[in-house]
């Protein structure tokens, strides 16, 4: 097994999660799920932000603000008594179990352990309070093998980059500190931008150049700080091709700065980057161009890192092979999950990419009538 997939999760098994009444899924380093409104793909990708919030001791937090525990039982919690998580992590798994407590409908951990691929040991943690037994100071038969396990959940990070009102976190002024990694929503974008200028300025071009395929107009960014020195903050501005005055933010389109926040994500260097990058439908608001750019930058960074992200754009599915697919469809509010069968589908490569041969309905993932 190469180093690469090593830090890669390589098969996730669910029961009793959301719309997921049973799921035993192997995974690539590219990962397209592509179905109908309302398949569960938007439930699958949640997965990740719910396993980072286990991993951070905010499971209870979470659970609260999605509606409370007995939302996240398949059908709620009397048809189904548990939820099960099992995930196989470069050489190591992590394995938890979940039963409801009706007393305040909370998630309560009945199971939850690490395994190694060299061993069939399972070692067992025991969180404290209602939260996972991967945080610090828990019990644990390992605590090496705990804090891999803990370690890598919080390198899978899930963005979302469908905000760009003038209220959007990157349009405001925020601190020059705030720079040690790309935040979930972008919103820390133009210190983390400055950031890379001043460390890593061959990332930074391939940043600039990227927007420039896309946005011919645009000329660089402008990252002045302002404020006392060690309090700065910094404003999200840039320059025009044509023009030496900066523009703010709120003068780019939704689809540019869209792209501008996936061209960070992506074409920062890969020690920034997180071991696993899980974005939903990124192609909103963007020109036929813009996604073959953005199609280029995954299949780049899925050298190293995993992408997982989902699609209702046929352009955007076109420009994936078969193997990087996964079909969702839903019967009856059951979410089923499968890859596409590439020897059926031989001669119709000949002529149509995925996103087309997905409109003709020959691979599944379309509305359920």
């Amino acid at each position: 097994m190469s180093e690469q997939n090593n830090t890669h999760i390589h098969q996730i098994k669910l029961k009793g999660f959301k719309s997921i009444k049973s799921l035993d899924l192997k995974m690539s380093p590219i990962n397209i799920l592509i179905g109908a409104n309302g398949a569960g793909k938007t439930n699958f990708i949640s997965l990740f932000t719910f396993l980072r919030s286990l991993s951070e001791g905010k499971l209870q937090t979470y659970t609260e603000k999605q509606g409370y525990a007995n939302t996240f039982f398949h059908f709620g919690s009397k048809l189904t008594q548990k939820i099960i998580i099992d995930i196989d992590i470069g050489n190591n798994g992590y394995h938890v179990e979940f039963i409801h407590s009706e007393n305040n409908d909370a998630l309560v951990f009945d199971t939850e352990y690490c395994t190694v691929s060299t061993s069939k040991y399972q070692w067992a943690i025991r969180g404290k309070l209602g939260e996972s037994g991967l945080l610090p100071g828990s019990e644990s038969d390992s605590d090496y093998v705990r804090k891999y396990t803990r370690e890598f959940m919080q390198k899978c990070r899930v963005y979302h980059f469908h905000d760009t009102s003038p209220t959007a976190g990157f349009k405001q002024a925020q601190k020059l500190s705030s720079s040690a990694f790309l935040n979930s929503d972008a919103s820390n974008l133009a210190p983390f931008l400055r950031f890379l200028r001043d460390r890593h300025p061959s990332s930074y071009q391939d940043i600039i150049s990227a927007i420039q395929t896309v946005t011919p107009f645009f000329h660089d960014f402008y990252l002045e700080p302002r404020g006392e020195k060690g309090d700065e903050s910094l404003l999200l501005r840039w320059t025009h091709r044509d023009h030496d005055a900066p523009f703010s933010a709120n003068q780019l389109s939704d689809g540019t700065a869209r792209f501008i926040c996936m061209a960070a994500l992506f074409l920062q260097p890969e020690a920034y980057r997180p071991s696993a990058i899980i974005l939903d439908e990124p192609e909103l608001g963007l020109h036929p161009a813009a996604l073959n750019v953005l199609s280029e930058m995954i299949k780049t960074a899925s050298k190293q890192n995993q992408v997982i992200c989902s699609t209702q754009s046929v352009a955007f599915a076109n420009q994936f092979e078969p193997d990087d697919f996964i079909i969702v469809d839903q019967m009856k509010g059951v979410s089923t999950f499968k890859r596409p069968d590439k020897k059926f589908l031989e001669n119709w490569l000949e002529d149509y990419g995925m996103g087309d041969i997905w409109t003709k309905n020959l691979i599944g993932g379309r509305p359920e009538w």
